[in-house]
């Protein structure tokens, strides 16, 4: 029975450190090049999977042998920092002196509304946030009725990309000019504005990177997995569609790149960098673009703030970054509104 027992505990052990190593790769992934390393780029998107299986051997041990809890304990300090930007636990500053500002991300896909006679309930959602700055993707710019209902803002700008995805800058401040940010893209774009802030110049870096192009179908392969995950189904199923994310991580890398560039050029102390991402918290886009820039909602959000909704594909794609002249008040992704695949992201400043 000794025997027996030490065997099984010495599986324990090496299915731990194996489960632990996995923890660590997916959470410093987002330092792989997913143009030299598409699918293993990818790993970050497998984080909460590993963080629960080190977990839940970590009460395991608790329970067991309290000596080997010291094992997955330390292969959760270890990727402490990714944690932290996967899944922060902060609670709301108090400001401490006057300038608050709020700013507001949001993919509108279109701007969907059964009722063409009634002022669309994005239009009606984006009226109550009252954000000083409001970045939008898949804006509807064929749909001129919303022009007119977004009249509240006296400044509004919005951007031409290739295809249907428009974007949209709607500002409490003047725009005092607009650059595109050169990539290639088959229906995506970056945009830097410039707004008059009082006396000062905000910088607004507005992005909507590659999608992932998940057809009907690869819905529907996704679906026939959760539904029967047999293991010949996840294994045909599964290859075929982290193929995929990996071809889409490929393209959005240099654009992620010309991104972090514009910023490098640009930088000042007021600045917004925001929009959709279409990729993880432990992501090469998200790293490098947030270089030298305060994550918002890691630095004032609670909790994993999933922000993309359908599909049984539960990420937080949407992301916003501000300059070192901002200290983060509060962050959110809000789901009070569901008429987007999207959430929307905010966050409240104050001038330093």
């Amino acid at each position: 029975m000794n025997v027996i027992g030490h065997t099984l505990c010495g599986i324990m052990l090496l299915a731990n450190v194996f489960v632990g190593a996995g923890y660590l790769f997916c959470a410093y992934s987002q330092y792989l090049s997913p143009v030299a390393f598409p699918v293993f780029s990818c790993a970050g998107l497998f984080f909460p999977v590993f963080l629960l299986l080190d977990f839940l051997f970590l009460l395991f041990w608790l329970v067991v042998r309290l000596k080997y809890a010291l094992i997955p304990l330390v292969f959760l300090l270890a990727g402490w920092n990714s944690l932290q930007v996967y899944t922060p636990f902060h609670g709301r500053k108090e400001p401490q002196g006057e300038g608050i500002l709020k700013f507001l991300t949001y993919n509108v896909m279109g701007m969907p509304s059964e009722d063409t006679d009634t002022v669309n309930p994005i239009v009606e959602y984006i009226r109550r946030t009252d954000a000083d700055v409001v970045c939008l993707q898949e804006y509807p710019s064929y749909k001129k009725e919303i022009e007119s209902q977004l009249s509240f803002y006296p400044y509004r700008k919005v951007f031409s990309t290739p295809g249907w995805n428009s974007m949209a800058c709607l500002s409490k401040f003047p725009i005092l000019s607009v650059e595109k940010i050169a990539y290639e893209s088959a229906g995506n774009g970056s945009f830097l504005l410039r707004l008059k802030m009082d006396e000062d110049t905000l910088v607004v870096v507005c992005n909507h990177l590659e999608s992932n192009k998940m057809d009907t179908h690869d819905k529907e392969v996704y679906e026939g997995i959760l539904k029967s995950p047999g293991e010949e189904n996840v294994k045909s199923g599964g290859k075929y569609l982290l193929r995929k994310l990996a071809d889409a991580a490929a393209i959005r890398a240099p654009q992620a790149d010309s991104v972090a560039m514009a910023i490098s050029r640009n930088r000042c102390p007021y600045m917004l960098v925001c929009g959709d991402f279409n990729d993880s918290p432990l992501s090469y886009a998200r790293r490098v673009i947030s270089e030298g820039l305060h994550d918002a909602y890691v630095e004032a959000g609670w909790g994993p703030g999933i922000s993309y909704n359908r599909n049984f594909l539960f990420f937080r794609i949407d992301h916003m970054f501000v300059g070192s002249g901002f200290r983060v008040l509060d962050a959110e992704v809000d789901n009070s509104i569901d008429a987007s695949d999207h959430y929307p992201l905010w966050c409240t400043v104050e001038k330093l």
